[in-house]
């Protein structure tokens, strides 16, 4: 539960050479093809650990002793499937960032998708918190399904659900600092059941309400629940980013402006929230990714100041500069 180290060198030799020859997110293949069925062992949130326990957990432990958990949460329902792919291409970055450039103490990363549970097979998958490369073979074992049932929402608090209810992390429970959780959405949520709960998770009886608003509750209670909103035709019908923001706040927002730069926007948040600089971020990022994505970045951190007003965001920075990354 987040032991061992990051290896670039583990990730060109191996992941970026599955990619390369296109055979990553295998497992995804083998379930579209017959080959298998349901969730990955591994990604299974209804299945209990070897302690009996059905629990992820990020804890400190000597390679890593200030652990600071970040959970990704990806939409696994119609056009959104390329997002992981994307992603995994930009671990390398992404811990560059974070590790390399110090933006988060010992980070351990909790990969997870969320669909529809009120039509698909697979609603839900939750990797356990890792450190190490294990963070490419989570990766590649998930199902990338497609589905969604056209009604206008899917179900990301099953996942609020699982993080609320079924996680542990020393950064709460010995300095109560909350985790990172970035959920990348386009619509809202559609009501879930306590069946849902129970078929999906294996809670006979939920551990708490279920309903929007008292799951967005529990969640932020341990985690800081970050919105990365693709504001697409279907955000904007659904007045998406008004959703969230009456769910987490304005300063939980951040627009996506390319999707392409996911993993990049997360290591600059997390910097910032950690006290980064923002100008130093900004000019990792030209150092790191170019202009353009350092100026897509910019743009949705900058729309969050801006929606949050003179209570703070992006704008209102450990360097006491408004507007995003500028000065």
């Amino acid at each position: 539960m987040g032991s061992g180290h990051w290896s670039s060198s583990t990730f060109d030799n191996v992941t970026r050479a599955r990619m390369e020859a296109g055979s990553n997110f295998s497992y995804d293949r083998d379930v579209k093809q017959g080959r298998a069925q349901g969730p990955h062992p591994d990604l299974d949130p209804s299945l209990a650990g070897a302690d009996g326990r059905n629990i992820r957990e990020s804890r400190d432990n000597p390679d890593h002793p200030l652990s600071t958990p970040i959970v990704v949460g990806f939409d696994s329902t119609g056009s959104m499937g390329s997002v992981p792919r994307t992603v995994q291409a930009k671990l390398s970055r992404l811990f560059g960032l974070l590790m390399g450039r110090a933006y988060a103490t010992d980070p351990q990363i909790c990969i997870a998708t969320y669909g529809d549970a009120t039509c698909d097979r697979v609603p839900l998958q939750v990797s356990q918190f890792e450190s190490d490369n294990r963070i490419d073979e989570n990766l590649d074992h998930l199902y990338l399904e497609g589905g969604g049932g056209g009604n206008n929402g899917e179900t990301s608090q099953l996942l609020f659900y699982y993080l609320a209810h079924h996680t542990a992390t020393d950064a709460w429970d010995k300095r109560r600092k909350r985790g990172y959780a970035f959920i990348i959405a386009d619509e809202k949520q559609v009501p879930i059941k306590s069946s849902h709960v129970r078929r999906f998770i294996g809670d006979r009886k939920p551990l708490g309400p279920v309903d929007e608003r008292s799951l967005a509750q529990a969640v932020s209670e341990r985690w800081d629940v970050k919105i990365l909103l693709i504001d697409n035709y279907s955000a904007q019908m659904q007045h998406s980013r008004e959703y969230y923001s009456a769910l987490f706040g304005d300063r939980a927002i951040i627009d996506i402006q390319d999707p392409a730069a996911i993993a990049e926007t997360i290591a600059a948040v997390i910097g910032f929230e950690e006290g980064r600089a923002a100008e130093d971020i900004r000019e990792d990022l030209l150092r790191a990714a170019g202009p353009e994505v350092a100026r897509a970045i910019e743009a949705g951190m900058t729309r969050r100041a801006i929606d949050a007003g003179s209570g703070g965001g992006y704008g209102a920075g450990p360097d006491g500069h408004r507007g995003g990354f500028r000065r």
